[in-house]
């Protein structure tokens, strides 16, 4: 009896009232930090131990198999092996098992020995059955068509502009039929239907389960509330755990009117806002921004018992350079002060083209940071194929680059033919380049082949004629056939990616104001320079590192030190949000969670002017900041924020200074009170006020 009470005697009193709940629906609203995923373990035990529930008539459903087999470690710590009998999966897992026994009631035709296919296995039918619709597959671009097929699928509004998308799917619907096979929607989408059509199957479903617990229920779409709801409808015993505050993954299928659909139908709710992570002075600010939404199911305001903790520091800037300077020097000032090690800070930004400036300035210092759940910006694929494109229209010759590019985008460059070129310049002793003259091919390959050597050629001489260095990444970006590749795919990935590549841009037109030289000259020197930051070690997201990420990657985690970078309109919230109520509201659940993530130390920053798309654009801080409270709030004390003094005299062109943090660097052009001075590489090309104390004319 004693261990029975111990697991019970450790919740708080919220979190008891929960787990004792006698019997019925309960929508427990969990608070960031408030223990939600110890409360639904504990109401399992609960339930087992002291209601009698077998474990053989409980089921509970989450979104990770991680998170699944976390809460059945807990479970058997709790309450021993009799425990072993619960069903703690993920949503999809449960479908399958439920289509294992009961597929056959529907009328489809598909028998219990199916088979799932993942989603190169779908990508490779869609392929396959475009092309026997005699439809150009340029047209249909597979990650696109797979998206709108599971859109379609799973019912989310899917605007139909081409008829042929009615027509592939019912093809790759046939075949999957025809083959017995069932991908990752149908699961669902198939357990759904036989709750519906087979009076089977709803019986023996809602009979055994009589106790159902979901976890992350703001994450729950239609079909995942449809499929609880009926087996629920019977008993009522259903206990969900979530926080409509933290719904941020619409644009995967979430629906936030799945709160409103359990109160409706079920009702009951029990609050939890006694937060274990984060300090009041951060739960403060986390309440005030919240508010704003108007449209909140439950209101809560979290608290703590952890104490006061540390004002949230703000930190403006005059540029995103000056930002990403100013964010690591009080990295490196909390790591020297002992109290921090790297892998208790995170720095998170809404787009993963942010990632660029802090990765540079971390790399120059030398301080050690991962992408966490992403790729290091001058690893990503698009960004590796633009620089490859550049070396290869400055020296042809370079084998390693021309194969990466030769059939990217796609040329019908196969990889025979690709091989037979890398054999026949192994044997001639020429380059790969050179090599295309001669080699013994059939003509249409081998015109295909002359017509990626001539676009090199001419792209040789469009960039000798080019005057600025940012044209050059625009000029392969559209001439190679890159960007039309990328509008091609219709997708959410595509855009992200073309957003990386035109943040690429934003380094050339800076390294036209660092490098001397003509336009060949400086763009040797700006490669040079990026591979010497793509050569570093590879880091271990695991060890002792900063993490660099966007706010989705690292919802559920925690960090000591929280950095929120360019907290600026259109960026956070985004553009898009504007014209929206309901994207802005999103913008701000995504903001909520980022400062939840923070339990010691929480800084928001923000730089007055950016250089986006390879242009200076000026920038005002996030309304969310204001919604904090910040923004009257007395800042931390640095270089950029003290009085200014009238230390230079006036500067002018080719005036060199010395700066407190960027260096040696020279003065480009003076606009009356501000500067454009080009420093060294990462910081790149800065305006600044020519009168601050932190220039010095030498």
């Amino acid at each position: 009896m004693a261990q029975k009470e111990t697991w019970l005697e450790e919740l708080n009193d919220e979190q008891r009232k929960a787990v004792t709940y006698e019997s019925g629906p309960l929508f427990v609203v969990a608070g960031a930090g408030t223990g939600k995923t110890k409360t639904l373990t504990s109401r399992i035990g609960y339930l087992i131990k002291y209601q009698n529930i077998e474990p053989y008539n409980i089921l509970a459903v989450t979104f990770t198999n991680k998170a699944a087999r976390e809460m059945k470690e807990r479970l058997l710590d709790m309450v021993g092996p009799h425990a072993e009998g619960t069903t703690i999966s993920t949503f999809h897992s449960f479908g399958l098992k439920v289509l294992r026994k009961f597929i056959e009631e529907l009328p489809y035709g598909l028998t219990s020995n199916f088979s799932v296919i993942d989603d190169e296995d779908s990508k490779k039918i869609i392929k396959d059955v475009t092309k026997e619709l005699n439809l150009d597959a340029k047209e249909y671009p597979l990650r696109f068509m797979r998206n709108f097929i599971s859109n379609y699928k799973t019912k989310r509004e899917t605007f139909i502009e081409d008829d042929n998308y009615e027509r592939i799917f019912q093809a790759y619907k046939k075949y999957l039929l025809k083959n017995n096979l069932l991908d990752f929607d149908d699961l669902l989408i198939y357990t759904y239907e036989l709750l519906i059509q087979s009076e089977k199957t709803r019986t023996y479903l809602q009979t055994r389960y009589t106790q159902i617990l979901v976890d992350e229920f703001q994450d729950t779409d239609k079909i995942q509330y449809a499929i609880i709801s009926i087996m629920a409808s019977l008993h009522k015993n259903l206990f969900v755990v979530g926080d409509p505050d933290q719904s941020i993954y619409s644009f995967r299928g979430a629906d936030y009117e799945n709160t409103k659909k359990f109160l409706n139908e079920f009702g009951n709710q029990h609050i939890l806002d006694r937060n274990y992570r984060s300090t009041n002075k951060i739960l403060s600010k986390a309440n005030k921004l919240i508010k704003h939404n108007q449209v909140r199911p439950f209101e809560k305001d979290l608290k703590s018992d952890l104490g006061e903790g540390s004002d949230i520091i703000y930190m403006p800037s005059d540029s995103d350079y000056r930002e990403s300077a100013m964010v690591v020097n009080e990295i490196r000032r909390l790591i020297a002060s002992g109290s921090y090690q790297y892998e208790d800070i995170a720095i998170l930004y809404r787009n993963n083209s942010l990632s660029r400036h802090f990765e540079d300035a971390l790399i120059q210092m030398g301080l050690p940071y991962v992408i966490y759940g992403g790729i290091s910006f001058y690893e990503r694929l698009e960004i590796k194929d633009i620089l490859a494109y550049v070396r290869v229209i400055l020296n042809p010759h370079q084998d390693f680059y021309v194969k990466r590019i030769i059939n990217t985008p796609k040329r019908q460059i196969g990889l025979t033919t690709i091989s037979k070129l890398e054999q026949h310049a192994h044997e001639t002793g020429l380059s790969m380049f050179d090599a295309i003259e001669s080699l013994d091919v059939n003509k249409p390959t081998k015109e295909r082949l002359l017509t990626f050597k001539n676009l090199i050629k001419d792209l040789r001489l469009k960039l000798e004629q080019i005057d600025k260095l940012k044209e050059i990444v625009m000029m392969v970006f559209k001439e190679t056939g890159y960007q039309q590749m990328l509008i091609d795919e219709k997708d959410d990935v595509a855009t992200e990616r073309m957003e990386n590549i035109k943040e690429l841009s934003s380094v050339f037109y800076q390294a036209d104001f660092i490098y001397k030289g003509n336009i060949i000259e400086k763009t040797i020197q700006l490669l040079d320079q990026i591979a010497l930051y793509t050569d570093l070690d590879k880091k271990d997201s695991d060890g002792d590192v900063i993490k660099l990420s966007t706010y989705h990657q690292v919802k559920g985690l925690e960090f000591k030190v929280v950095f929120m970078v360019a907290m600026e309109e259109g960026i956070f919230p985004s553009s898009h949000s504007n014209y929206n109520p309901e994207e802005l509201e999103e913008e701000r659940r995504i903001a909520y969670v980022g400062v939840t993530r923070a339990k010691e130390k929480l800084y928001l920053s923000y730089a007055y002017q950016r250089v986006l798309y390879g242009q200076f654009l000026d920038q005002t801080p996030s309304r969310f900041i204001k919604e904090m409270g910040l923004l009257e709030t007395k800042k931390e004390p640095s270089v950029a924020q003290k009085t200014y003094q009238e230390t230079n005299t006036q500067l002018k062109p080719s005036d060199k200074v010395s700066h407190t943090v960027f260096g040696n660097g020279v003065v480009i052009t003076v606009d009356g009170d501000i500067a454009t001075i080009a420093f060294p590489m990462p910081h790149g090309l800065k305006k600044l006020i020519q009168t601050h104390p932190s220039i010095k004319k030498i």
